[in-house]
């Protein structure tokens, strides 16, 4: 459902705000959650961790397509066609929604390790897009499981701002150069 919102810009604006008044509002409510840390040294350790978890994602992709062949490859192509007609404003409105919005809501809250283990596990069902792409929205738990642990080790909400906004924004620059190929390809 998430992942859907982010496929044009006014949904996924619609929803930025819905999630950070959300977050913000819980936050103020229960006056808990991780410290900001709007810093350089946040900045720099978001470009960090979306290394990481960047490198994981190409990690999973190749065991994917070693395991899985052509199966797993048909359902990759699937999810990117999802935003065959995405535009850069929603690459951008879908990127911000993850990283303000959602990390208000699934990290922003807390850092004990039952919350953001349960945040993750959330997060990852609310990325489920259909039932034959269910492997994404595994994947999609994984994800959220190094962004809270990037926060528990952190503690820093900053970092994973900063790491959500350009892991979407990579996904989404990829997905909209694997459909332009695609549709280049197609006779």
């Amino acid at each position: 459902m998430l992942f859907l919102l982010k496929r044009t810009w006014p949904p996924a604006l619609a929803a930025l705000i819905v999630l950070a008044a959300l977050g913000l509002g819980l936050r103020t409510l229960l006056s808990s959650g991780p410290e900001f840390g709007f810093s350089l040294r946040g900045l720099l350790l978001g470009i960090a961790v979306v290394s990481g978890v960047l490198l994981s994602d190409a990690a999973l992709h190749g065991l994917g397509c070693l395991l899985f062949g052509e199966s797993y490859r048909r359902r990759h192509r699937a999810l990117a066609a999802v935003f065959l007609d995405q535009r850069f404003v929603a690459i951008l409105a879908g990127a911000a929604m993850a990283g303000i919005g959602e990390e208000l809501v699934f990290r922003g809250l807390g850092t004990s390790p039952l919350y953001l283990i349960s945040a993750a596990v959330a997060f990852g069902l609310l990325h489920h897009v259909r039932r034959e792409l269910w492997p994404f929205t595994v994947w999609s738990i994984w994800e959220g499981l190094l962004f809270a642990a990037a926060l528990y080790v952190i503690q820093m909400l900053f970092v994973t701002m900063v790491a959500h906004f350009l892991h979407d924004l990579m996904g989404f620059l990829i997905f909209r150069y694997l459909n332009r190929r695609a549709v280049a390809a197609s006779p």
